[in-house]
């Protein structure tokens, strides 16, 4: 028996230092502004028993699904690329791009170049002088990990999320090789793909596109941030019905209980008998242990 677990946690939104003058011309000012709200509920603390917790799981991959930084700014870039060196090398951690890491015009670059071990897949040409061209993936014990990247500046009042006809075009090929191979496949896309998990200002601008991609191609499992809440449903596509996780941002204590920090765990095998078969765990903070417990034991099944 063929097996994979891949751990699942979002959204760090490390905001570093006061900025510029510079910011105030830009969505930055809006963000900082935010930030005074959001400082209150995300602990550094938490993040760190995150990292204990995940070393003591030891998962085969780590997959980060955006949102590393708040305001897309070099030192948070820098900060970032120290975090995910404590949390493994390129090879045990794929992360993919969110909406604030690509806050403002011409800021991912650095942030793209800094990262890029950790953003790659398997294949040397998905990325030409810094520039990566998505879907990535990456193929580990069968299962087909596909990171797309939905980041593109907007202007301060929306959040929303694209992928383009380039991409969707590249993700169809994608999903068809896979499954033409046998392999499990593993969507990782930091806005929601599933219509009123998000509002207009934070949606996915073509999840009707990708929907019908989905409907054709199908996958095991999609995974995504941006929304800061636990999620768990279904994506109806066609006649297929696609597992769709979402997990809260790693740092928030939270107020209330489907905010608050935490990551899930997912064990993919394969035998002859059953083909691939697909099992989750959440780990999730506890305010009064101060530390990550069970909320979910392996389960299999959609309740």
């Amino acid at each position: 028996m063929s097996e994979l677990t891949i751990a699942h946690l979002s959204d760090f939104h490390l905001c570093i230092g006061p900025g510029s003058w510079r910011d105030l011309l830009t969505k930055r000012l809006y963000g900082r502004l935010a930030w005074r709200r959001r400082s209150t509920e995300f602990e550094p603390a938490i993040l760190e028993s995150m990292i204990d917790d995940l070393g003591r799981q030891d998962p085969d991959l780590i997959v980060i699904t955006g949102d590393q930084t708040h305001l897309g700014r070099l030192a948070e870039y820098h900060a970032a690329r120290a975090l995910l060196e404590t949390l493994g090398d390129p090879g045990k951690v794929m992360i993919i791009p969110g909406n604030h890491d690509a806050y403002v015009p011409g800021a991912w670059e650095a942030g793209r170049r800094l990262w890029a071990g950790y953003l790659s897949g398997d294949d040397a040409s998905e990325a030409v002088d810094g520039e990566i061209f998505y879907p990535v993936s990456r193929c580990r014990n069968g299962v087909e990990i596909i990171g797309l990247d939905t980041a593109c500046p907007r202007p301060w009042w929306l959040a929303t999320g694209k992928l383009g006809r380039d991409q969707l075009e590249r993700l169809d090929g994608l999903l068809a090789a896979a499954a033409g191979q046998g392999r499990a496949r593993v969507i990782l896309i930091h806005h929601p793909p599933v219509p009123d998990l998000a509002d207009w200002r934070r949606r996915l601008e073509d999840e009707n596109a990708l929907a019908e991609i989905l409907a054709a191609r199908g996958a095991e499992l999609i995974l995504h941030g941006h929304i800061h809440r636990r999620s768990r449903c279904l994506l109806v596509a066609g006649e297929r019905r696609i597992p769709v996780f979402g997990v809260p941002a790693a740092a928030a204590r939270g107020r209330l209980p489907e905010r608050r920090s935490r990551y899930n765990l997912y064990r993919f095998s394969w035998s002859r008998k059953q083909g691939w078969r697909l099992a989750w765990k959440e780990r999730r903070y506890s305010v009064s242990r101060s530390g990550f417990i069970t909320e979910t034991e392996w389960c299999d099944k959609f309740r």
